[in-house]
């Protein structure tokens, strides 16, 4: 079997190809077309190349990509129309009352995707417990209709008022719509987020709409291009919540790709927790334009039922990640208070930094990691892309040093420092804000970038060590040939646990297992490869927020036991906000399942060999890795030399083709028998 992924960053796509035949991994790195397909596609065809096999001989080909993140956060979606019940037009202008700053004076709110002129109003109402109050007509339907035609939208969202009750008015409203506008793709609330509170809801099922055709083009033209260059394996497309799904699913809910990019990394975070037996630990993935942050417990991926992008809510199970504007391409700058600044702004990979010679002019973090001599700029991407160490100097120099009146040196240290700073605060957010406490946690560093500024990182942050995998560069991209096809069904249930029956319970959960397990059998997934698990929002009666908590297996006699669940439910609840009260009443909000279908993977399980003590340096260089020693004479070892059992200490450089490790004075490197390295604190 041969599978490969393919995973878009803002700088860089990376690609892997495992080749079970061969026993060999080939791994390629080339620069990203920002909204186009391009850079996949010749990517394909050289890591193709390299193996000497034709493109028609992969067999799976697994994707992450961020073009709808991208086009929500820039606005760049489709023309979207809405329909909501009358009252609500201005359902997603006022939004709620949360506020990101509490004490400013003066707040800014983001835009809606759909404004105001483009909602229309449709005479229908049903109450709190879904019964009709005013029933929707065939004539009200198609004055609706018209009306969003007339709109001339490319997508159309439909959010009726306690439609996660009963979804009949949106059906019928659909109904009416598609006859109107053929081809239009129609989003309807009770199946993007069957969920209670309206803002939320309905802000979900617009950003769906608003994504779904810039995802489906980009997907359609994707499909197309493959198939033209010979590509005929199927096509798997990575979600945010660590599955993957075909084309048709993630057309269906286009949200659900929204956080596409980073989860590969997570899934595959998760698997090196299992092999190395270090169950706790914080996954930091660096790339050329942001860092991504995701904390894996007890082995297992934290996951959340919603989170704000962008200021606005979007109400759909991914997994825990926070993403910052950190990455290699991030501008340093000198504020108006004459403070350094690193991002959000980033270079890109167009022009790019400025030691990339393309015409950049701004200093950023890579600039600074070349200043330094953590870079060497003759063996970039293993000598590929030659990097030029005067622009690097030129520009530190002229946009910080000379502002802030540093030497050079100085202004170098500042970037890494300001910029590391940024992304231990989004680390703290991860773990101490959800009290958990870092200093049992592992820092797992990938991407281009990780590796150089992690045990930075967890040497301020007192973490227990830091792990580079074999092939940090296109980690995420690996991550992605780890996951399986997975489906989530979910529907409003609230019950307090002393009314709840068990047979209404069995019911409920049957009806959304039958939906997924009709998903997974379209999908092509044998039976036995079919596997489910059930999760409930609860809280305590009265209270707002909800915790997600983890359900038995439904259907054997016996298997409901409220107690035990209640106990589940105390125990997250103390975890999360450190107390609990056991004796208060306890209710479901919402029921949701999981289904997933277990995909063939290919692997490939390399013999490293074995090695004691200290390889050889490769050779030294000056490296500048501490304001009070400056430049020292620092050895560098190629990656390839090390072998399972060799240790090393710091300071030391450790270069590879797709990135570099830094190893601070006082640290110890080993290397595990899989080949990666961990990085601890000398005693």
């Amino acid at each position: 079997m041969r599978t490969l992924s393919a995973d878009v960053g803002g700088t860089f796509t990376d690609l892997v190809l495992i080749d079970d035949e061969a026993g060999k991994v080939h791994l390629d790195k080339v620069p990203s077309t920002p909204g186009r397909a391009d850079g996949v596609l010749s990517g394909i065809g050289r890591i193709a190349a390299s193996a000497g096999i034709a493109p028609g001989e992969i067999d799976i080909f697994v994707h992450g990509f961020t073009v709808g993140t991208n086009a929500f956060l820039t606005r760049n979606g489709a023309r979207v129309a809405m329909a909501v019940t009358r009252g609500m037009r201005d359902v997603l202008e006022i939004g709620d009352q949360m506020r990101p700053h509490l004490y400013r004076l003066s707040q800014s709110r983001p835009e809606p995707v759909v404004p105001r002129s483009r909602v229309v109003e449709v005479a229908e109402r049903r109450d709190a417990f879904g019964k009709v109050v005013e029933a929707l007509t065939p004539e009200e339907a198609e004055r609706v209709a018209q009306a969003l035609a007339a709109l001339e939208p490319e997508a159309v969202a439909v959010c009726l008022g306690f439609s996660f009750l009963d979804a009949g008015h949106e059906e019928m409203l659909q109904g009416a719509i598609s006859r109107r506008l053929p081809g239009v793709p129609i989003y309807l609330s009770s199946r993007v987020n069957p969920q209670i509170e309206e803002y939320p809801r309905a802000n979900t099922t617009a950003v769906a709409a608003y994504v779904g055709p810039v995802v489906d083009r980009y997907v359609a033209t994707l499909d197309q291009a493959l198939a033209g260059d010979g590509v005929n394996a199927p096509l798997r497309l990575m979600r945010s919540d660590g599955g993957v799904a075909t084309p048709e699913s993630a057309r269906a809910n286009p949200a659900t790709m929204m956080l596409s990019g980073p989860a590969g990394g997570v899934i595959a975070g998760a698997a090196m927790a299992q092999e190395l037996g270090v169950p706790d630990l914080v996954t930091f993935d660096m790339g050329g334009t942001s860092a991504d942050f995701s904390v894996i417990a007890g082995s297992e991926p934290r996951m959340v039922t919603g989170r704000i992008v962008d200021g606005v809510p979007l109400r759909l199970p991914t997994l825990d990640i926070e993403t910052i504007s950190a990455g290699g391409g991030s501008i340093a700058h000198v504020d108006l208070g004459g403070a350094l600044r690193v991002g959000p702004q980033s270079a890109g990979s167009e022009p790019g930094p400025a030691c990339y010679g393309q015409g950049g002019r701004e200093a950023t973090v890579t600039d600074a990691a070349v200043v330094l001599g953590i870079l060497d700029p003759g063996a970039f991407l293993g000598g590929e892309m030659a990097l030029d160490a005067d622009l690097a100097c030129e520009a530190v120099m002229r946009n910080v040093a000379e502002p802030l009146g540093l030497s050079l040196e100085a202004a170098a240290l500042g970037i890494v420092r300001v910029a590391s700073a940024g992304m231990i605060q989004a680390i703290r957010k991860l773990s101490v804000e959800r009290g958990l406490d870092i200093r049992d946690f592992a820092l797992l560093a990938f991407g281009g970038a990780g590796p150089i500024y992690a045990p930075f990182m967890a040497r301020d942050l007192a973490m227990a060590e830091v792990l580079v995998p074999a092939n940090p560069g296109v980690y995420a991209a690996q991550g992605l040939l780890m996951s399986d096809i997975r489906h989530v069904a979910q529907a409003a249930f609230q019950r307090r646990f002393d009314k709840l029956e068990e047979a209404d319970l069995d019911t409920r959960l049957g009806t959304l297992r039958g939906e997924l397990d009709d998903a997974l059998a379209h999908d092509g997934i044998a039976s036995e490869n079919r596997y489910f698990r059930h999760v409930a929002d609860m809280r305590c009666s009265g209270q707002f927020h909800e915790l997600a908590v983890a359900l038995p297996e439904p259907g054997a006699p016996g298997w409901w036991r409220p107690q035990e669940v209640a106990a589940a439910f105390h125990a997250e609840h103390e975890k999360a906000y450190g107390h609990t009260d056991p004796d208060a009443p306890v209710e479901f909000v919402n029921l949701r399942v999981e289904a997933f279908g277990r995909t063939p993977k290919a692997r490939v399980a390399a013999d490293l060999g074995t090695g004691e003590g200290a390889p050889e340096p490769v050779g030294h260089r000056p490296v500048c890795l501490d304001a009070g020693e400056g430049f020292r004479n620092t050895a560098v070892y190629r990656r390839a030399d090390l072998r399972p059992g060799h240790a090393l200490a710091g300071p030391a450089v450790i270069t590879q083709r797709d990135t570099t490790t830094v190893v601070l004075a006082g640290q110890n490197v080993t290397v595990a028998p899989n080949g990666v390295l961990r990085v601890r604190t000398a005693a």
